[in-house]
């Protein structure tokens, strides 16, 4: 990252909870592995949808499963603690409907994670209501994991960024600013690029839906900045 972009991040993010500090050296320390849930939208994970030629079942826009955030996060993480998991789950109703029962919805999916990530927003029309039902979900995830982080939105939207932050000040939370990614740098593909299917053959990209997301590099910057926090 060029230092004044790194700068730029380094000085949104918000340490608004106590975090574990690093070591310093080159040694890896081996940890217990983490059961984390990521809660978001198509950004997260989508599923299979001819349709709009979404040929694919993860984190949209991501050439192969392994190249959204999840799975990379998955693997950063799995280095000094082996035997992780990051599981996705599209809640992009909520997002539609923010005055839903969380429970019943999310209830089954939040049950012995270590780590809850929230990490959504981009589909929320009532930020009025955004307001009040970020606040709901944050305070229903930290009575469920024993870490909750959240990120802000990937495109830049300061009504519902100061809805998050707040939800994150109010509750102890790391804040995540994720929107310089895709602000400063090329991370969306573009038509014509070539993404891969559930059988692994590929594609063409045509349709703007999709490009509005982050790209292989995208989603691998969004994965380090969850990183650093965890």
């Amino acid at each position: 990252m060029e230092p004044s972009k790194q700068n730029e991040y380094a000085s949104r993010v918000l340490y608004l909870e106590k975090v574990t500090p690093s070591f310093s050296d080159n040694r890896i320390e081996q940890r217990p592995p983490l059961r984390v849930l990521c809660l978001g939208n198509s950004i997260t994970r989508h599923e299979y949808k001819a349709d709009i030629e979404w040929f694919s079942e993860w984190g949209m826009a991501a050439s192969k499963e392994e190249n959204d955030y999840c799975h990379q996060l998955e693997k950063m993480l799995s280095q000094n603690r082996p035997g992780t998991v990051v599981t996705p789950l599209n809640i992009a109703y909520w997002e539609r409907n923010l005055n839903c029962n969380i429970d019943s919805l999310i209830g089954t999916h939040v049950t012995d994670k270590d780590v809850i990530v929230i990490r959504l927003g981009e589909n929320v029309q009532d930020k009025e209501a955004f307001k009040s039902g970020i606040l709901r979900l944050v305070e229903y995830c930290k009575r469920k994991a024993d870490k909750v982080v959240i990120t802000g939105c990937f495109w830049k939207d300061e009504e519902k960024e100061r809805a998050i932050i707040n939800a994150a000040h109010m509750h102890g939370l790391t804040f995540i600013p994720i929107d310089w990614i895709d602000r400063l740098y090329n991370s969306r593909p573009k038509v014509g690029d070539t993404l891969y299917d559930i059988h692994g053959k590929p594609y063409t990209v045509t349709k703007d839906f999709i490009i509005a997301h982050p790209d292989d590099e995208g989603m691998k910057k969004i994965a380090e900045a969850i990183y650093r926090v965890l």
